[in-house]
Formats: C-alpha cells, structure tokens, sequence
C-alpha cells in the first residue's frame, strides 16, 4: 500500500508540473533570465578557445575525437549491453538507469536555457563522426559529454570500490585520480574540438556533480524497486509517458528530445 501511495505521489507532481509550466509558461520565463548571460560568457569565452586551438595538431584533433566517443551514443550502445551480457545485471541497470537520467536532466536544462555554442568561425569546430554533427545540432549549456563523463565514471569507481571493499588508500587515490583525469580531458577536448565554451564545461560539472551525488543516495532504492517492487511495469509505462510530456520546448528544433525518447524507451525495457 504504501509503494502504492508513492508512487501516485510521484506521478501526480510530475503532472502538476507539466500543468503549471505550461498555464504560466514558466520554461520561457527562466530562459529568458539565464539565455542573455550564458550568452555572454559563451561570446567572452570566445578567445579562450581560440588561444587553444593555435595548438592544433593533427593528433590532438584524433585524440580528443576519439575521447568523446567515450560517453556518445555509439558507446552506450557498446558499453551497457556488454555489461548485462557479462553477467553484472545490477551494475547494468544501474548505469543504463543513470545514463538515462543524465540525458533527461541535460538535454533539459539545454533546452530551457537554448544557449548558443561557440560560433563556427572563427572558432574551428571538429566534427570527425556522423554523431559529432548531431551534437553540434543541439545548444550548448551543460556539456553533456562533461556532465555525463562525470556521473559515468564517479559511478563505477565508487561501485567497484563497494564491490571489491578495497581499503587499500592508494587504488582509492589511483582510482580517483583515473577518473578525475578522464573528466579533465573529456572538458579540455570539448573546448578543443570547438563544441563547447569554458562556461559549458562548468556547467557540465557542476550539474554532473550534483546528479552524481543524488544518484549515490538513492541507487539501491531505485535498483531495489525495479526488481522487486510492486507495479513496476504500469508505474514506469506512467513515467515515460509524463517525461515526454514534461520536457521543455527549445526555443528552436533539436535532436535532444528524440535522444531522449530513445532512452526513455531503452530504460522501459529493463
């Protein structure tokens, strides 16, 4: 009974939120308090990028491609069936279920802010895949590569951590200095490459950080209800079907939101 009475909870707020962003427009509203200052930083920011990319190499150009394929969609894709194929069912779902998360929650806050990327020119902008072009489709403010390399690798290193019970202080610090490492050079690359502005990449770990540390607190719930839980199924066919109804309308088309629908499908599935 009581799984029942939060669950409506849960679907109840999620409606009257679609209900009241739309009566009082509340998505244009913020935009049109955060889109004029993101879009400064992102026009100021602009000689940063330029400063690096006097170092352009060719090498650089393939490495830092080559790191972002790491979190895009052709990993995920890789990546979280071969970890159910492998016979880490609960470390899959939980990765799938925190990817999905922190597509939603970017591309959201995308959308609401509609902030521009760096212009192309003078900025050089590398687009080496048929994926980069799309991203290059989307807006700017978070860096979902940053954000989602944050939430990806903090999350693995504190399960394998849990999973090993490892209390050995130097594979915590190599661990942590792992991940740390990748994230700085997935940000770097993005400035780089011409995707994103410094104010992006902070953006990317700030709201990285934040989605990391509320996961941590509540994975083992979530994990817990989808597979022993009362209505999983009718409760999560409700979900999806608000999420698709609660994401912000950009003020111009993107891809974001069909990148989320599949997701969105993807998570139903587990």
């Amino acid at each position: 009974m009581e799984s029942v009475v939060w669950q409506g909870l849960a679907l109840s707020g999620i409606f009257s939120w679609i209900v009241i962003t739309c009566y009082f427009d509340v998505t244009k509203k913020i935009r049109s308090l955060l889109q004029p200052w993101v879009s400064h930083h992102v026009v100021s920011g602009t000689y940063i990028i330029l400063k690096i990319q006097k170092h352009q190499h060719k090498f650089l150009d393939a490495l830092f491609s080559g790191l972002s394929c790491i979190v895009s969609v052709p990993f995920y894709t890789a990546f979280l069936p071969l970890l159910f194929w492998s016979g880490h069912g609960k470390l899959a779902r939980q990765m799938t279920l925190l990817m999905a998360l922190c597509d939603y929650l970017g591309n959201c806050i995308k959308d609401v802010v509609s902030a521009p990327r760096p212009n192309c020119p003078p900025v050089r902008r590398i687009t080496a895949t048929k994926d980069e072009e799309e991203n290059a489709l989307e807006y700017g403010l978070p860096s979902s590569h940053t954000l989602n390399t944050v939430c990806l690798s903090g999350f693995l290193v504190c399960y394998v951590l849990s999973y090993t019970q490892s209390e050995d202080a130097f594979v915590k610090l190599g661990a942590v200095t792992l991940a740390c490492l990748l994230v700085g050079f997935i940000g770097f690359g993005r400035i780089y490459l011409g995707m994103h502005s410094l104010i992006d990449i902070i953006g990317g770990l700030v709201f990285g950080f934040m989605i990391l540390a509320i996961w941590l607190s509540v994975h083992e719930y979530v994990d817990a209800f989808i597979v022993s839980g009362q209505n999983v199924t009718s409760f999560w066919a409700a979900l999806s079907f608000l999420l698709l109804f609660a994401y912000p309308t950009p003020e111009f088309p993107t891809p974001s939101f069909e990148y989320h629908t599949a997701f969105d499908g993807v998570v139903f599935g587990i």
